[in-house]
């Protein structure tokens, strides 16, 4: 009898059957293990560690100094605080406070006043722009006076076409006297962009609490960070300004010869107006205001020396009628309002008039 190999046997087995016996059969699958000791692992480490090809461990970084440190040393921190830019006029203005402050080793309240000062001393050509306008424009006072009463009367009688035409004169004669109204807007954005600047800065730096702010005063307000508790400085800048609106050292023009209703604001009403505002800002902005206010002053009091005028080349100034001088501002905006009130209805305003009650009579329940 002829032995037939497992393999050939199983392999001539009917199909079913090897199947069964495939699934049946457990398939053992070994696995080769190798076992590593722990002074395979340290000689692997000092191997890794002694190995030239690895870069060295980094130095730590030095600490950086502190803000005040910085300031001790004669350093800038604006770019620190966030408080410097290379295209705002007002990052230039707190770079020469901080300079002063550290230089000059002056405390904070003097610095903004020093820098103000030497601000608007660099920038006197504007105040003497404004002079020779307001001495120009006293000149022709009278003329201007004239030109301002028969528009008034054309409007009370309600004829446009005079009033356009009593423009157009004042215009031509404004232009043959070299009286530009430009120049006075020029004088007017000059002064505000001046500022401007300082105020933001400042503000800007209160914002930030830049160091030493809060102790650089004097007097009552040590803290320019903080809002005066007494309200004294908001006065003062209140006064200062309602001063410097009279004698027209910002503007282009002195109080006479702006017109009633504006000259009431500006002698009244803006003094107020700046009062209530600057009693909420720190006293730090009130410093610089006041300074502001007492250099517009001074330059008030210079201009009126003939001697400092020939030097800047400002004509005199005309004074106004003592008639005209002694009207208040608020007696002329009653009597144009009651002028106003009695000037009849044009022809215009009826046609309106009537259009209006026609539409609403259209618009309107039917009367039964």
């Amino acid at each position: 009898m002829l032995s037939v190999p497992m393999r050939t046997a199983a392999f001539r087995m009917p199909t079913p059957l090897r199947l069964r016996l495939i699934r049946t059969t457990p398939i053992i699958a070994t696995c080769q293990t190798r076992n590593i000791s722990s002074q395979d692992v340290f000689k692997f480490s000092e191997t890794a560690a002694n190995a030239s090809d690895l870069p060295p461990l980094p130095t730590p970084p030095v600490p950086g100094l502190s803000l005040d440190e910085l300031i001790a040393s004669g350093e800038s921190v604006l770019e620190e605080l966030g408080l410097w830019s290379w295209w705002k006029p007002s990052s230039y203005f707190r770079w020469a406070l901080e300079g002063m402050h550290v230089h000059l080793d002056l405390p904070w309240w003097l610095t903004i006043v020093a820098a103000t000062l030497t601000l608007r001393a660099l920038l006197v050509g504007v105040p003497v722009m404004s002079q020779k306008l307001v001495a120009k424009q006293s000149m022709y006072r009278k003329e201007m006076n004239e030109f301002r009463d028969r528009i008034d009367e054309a409007r009370k009688e309600n004829n446009q076409l005079l009033q356009q035409q009593i423009l157009l004169e004042q215009r031509d004669f404004l232009r043959s006297k070299d009286i530009r109204l430009g120049r006075q807007f020029l004088v007017m954005a000059a002064n505000g962009a001046v500022f401007a600047t300082q105020f933001f800065a400042i503000k800007k730096m209160i914002a930030v609490n830049y160091p030493g702010l809060s102790t650089g005063g004097i007097l009552w307000f040590t803290d320019l960070t903080a809002t005066d508790p007494y309200y004294a400085l908001p006065f003062i800048s209140a006064a200062t300004m309602a001063l410097v609106t009279k004698v027209g050292i910002e503007m282009g023009t002195s109080a006479d010869q702006m017109p009633p209703i504006m000259r009431a604001f500006m002698s009244y009403g803006l003094p107020v107006v700046i009062f209530g505002v600057s009693s909420q800002f720190a006293t730090g902005l009130c410093v610089y205001w006041t300074a502001s206010n007492a250099v517009s002053l001074i330059y008030a009091g210079a201009f009126k020396v003939d001697a400092i005028r020939k030097i800047f080349g400002i004509p005199p100034v005309v004074p106004p009628p003592p008639s005209t001088a002694q009207k208040s501002a608020f007696s002329q905006v009653l009597k144009s309002y009651k002028d106003n009130k009695s000037i009849p209805p044009s022809i215009a305003d009826l046609r309106q008039r009537d259009a209006s009650s026609f539409k609403k009579a259209g618009r309107g329940k039917p009367i039964t």
